[in-house]
């Protein structure tokens, strides 16, 4: 009778660790495909730039709190016109760019973020 009662009890504290250690949010998340950008903050952020390896940009009008904004890798497109190939280069670093609602810049990265 015991047996049976300690494996539920074993069960159920294994469910709770597992449960606790779930991963906080990013706000950048890099894919095999696309670039997902959170916006993690209570605030409206405008004029988002989302930076790919320095000279890669998608931009987004907004973006409100809690949104998610997915970027499929072949959206970013460099000054010259040339989209990033996804089978030739890899990513290297994500910048993001806005400012909030009230005129307060937003800026977070993702690996080696952009060199200016």
């Amino acid at each position: 009778m015991r047996r049976p009662l300690a494996g539920v009890l074993v069960a159920g504290i294994v469910a709770v660790l597992i449960g606790c250690q779930s991963e906080e949010p990013q706000p950048i998340r890099v894919g095999t495909d696309k670039v997902t950008v959170i916006n993690l903050t209570d605030k409206t952020w405008r004029n988002v730039d989302v930076w790919l390896n320095d000279h890669y940009r998608a931009q987004a009008r907004e973006l409100l709190p809690g949104q998610r904004l997915d970027i499929p890798m072949g959206v970013f497109i460099a000054y010259g016109g040339q989209y990033f190939n996804i089978k030739k280069q890899v990513p290297s670093g994500i910048a993001v760019e806005a400012v909030t609602a009230d005129g307060k810049p937003v800026a977070i990265t993702w690996g080696k973020g952009r060199r200016r």
